[in-house]
């Protein structure tokens, strides 16, 4: 049975190993054909932003998505006007959505797995 597994990154890019290790435990759910989803909250949007420095973040990880079949990426919408963010500059492509689709989100998983 395949298994619906949301991850969520609530925490900006410069938590040192941290952030680079839940991106890994999300790309080896997926690789083991799990349903993977990835929702980003808070200063978790930071994270689909590539910057000047690359061991600030792990916004290039994520382009990896696609290829391990992620394809529900998700942004909280409320997370995106107070930080000056946009989809036009994130590495991959999130859905902004409303809190209130937020919770129907999580409901709909079997498992949730927070950063």
């Amino acid at each position: 049975m395949q298994r619906r597994i949301l991850f969520i990154v609530s925490h900006a890019p410069r938590r040192g190993a941290l952030a680079a290790e839940f991106l890994d435990e999300l790309l080896i759910a997926a690789a083991f054909e799990q349903k993977v989803s990835v929702l980003f909250v808070g200063d978790g949007a930071y994270q689909l932003v590539a910057g000047d420095d690359p061991a600030a973040g792990t916004a290039r990880g994520y382009r990896a998505l696609p290829t391990y079949d992620v394809e529900d990426v998700f942004v909280e919408r409320a997370a995106l006007k107070p930080r000056g963010l946009t989809a036009a500059r994130f590495v991959v492509a999130a859905r902004p959505v409303a809190r209130s689709r937020v919770r129907r989100l999580i409901a709909a998983q079997h498992v949730v797995v927070p950063d």
